[in-house]
């Protein structure tokens, strides 16, 4: 299990912070006769401090300072950020996080700007696939969408563990680990796997425990609240597949 150790501005904070048992076995409800899923093992570094991009050190010192203000916003005010975020993303192109920005907010807009979102996630993840939020954010996409085969292959699909799609990657963000948590969890219990679930919602408070994220988490991961969002997620489906026929 992995343990929470105080944040420090320590660019080694988080050594072998996670170790995961290989081999353990899920109590998931898997049906008898199919084989119950297994833990990789993942040993990697978790780092609190600030990560150098090469990308972002070409920008204007003024444009550095400005994403520090529109960062937290992202998720916020969202719809006030769309047009500024445009024409950073054309002004600087080889950042990735300024797209998946502009991404995210152009997902809580009108129905021509979330197809936007789609076409821009769709192009990232085609450009930079090794850019680690290119995967997690089409893979969003995906949910919101209701595909959640498509999100479940990009997250769990062959030769997707962190080791093997970083495998010269020693440490990882806190915002990357949290990221691909919540996904993780997200498509587990929409394919009705809820323990292994929670798993992943675990791992994410062995790191930052008692965080809004951890109690959103906690939410969907209630029994009431899983079994609604499967049945929504089910009926969307659906209705999305009679619209196609028509």
């Amino acid at each position: 299990m992995a343990k929470r150790r105080k944040p420090i501005r320590n660019p080694d904070h988080g050594k072998g912070l996670i170790k995961r048992l290989a081999n353990q076995r899920s109590n998931s409800e898997a049906t008898l006769g199919e084989p119950q899923e297994l833990f990789t093992i993942m040993d990697f570094e978790v780092s609190w401090g600030y990560m150098p991009d090469p990308a972002v050190a070409e920008m204007t010192q003024a444009d550095k300072d400005r994403m520090d203000d529109i960062c937290p916003l992202v998720h916020t005010k969202p719809q006030s950020l769309i047009q500024e975020l445009r024409g950073l993303v054309a002004l600087y192109p080889k950042v990735p996080c300024l797209t998946s920005w502009l991404i995210n907010c152009l997902r809580f807009g009108t129905t021509a700007e979330r197809q936007e979102a789609m076409e821009r996630g769709q192009e990232l993840f085609r450009q930079m696939p090794d850019y680690f939020f290119s995967r997690t954010t089409l893979a969003d996409l995906w949910l919101d969408e209701n595909n959640v085969e498509k999100a479940n292959a990009l997250i769990f699909g062959k030769g997707c563990e962190l080791s093997e799609l970083y495998p010269d990657r020693k440490v990882f963000h806190i915002s990357e680990i949290r990221n691909w948590c919540y996904i993780c969890t997200r498509v587990k219990i929409l394919l009705g796997q809820p323990q292994i679930a929670k798993n992943y919602r675990d791992m994410l408070e062995d790191l930052e425990p008692g965080t809004k994220i951890i109690r959103h988490l906690d939410s969907m991961l209630s029994s009431e609240n899983t079994q609604l969002i499967r049945l929504l997620n089910e009926l969307k489906g659906l209705a999305s597949g009679s619209r196609t026929r028509e």
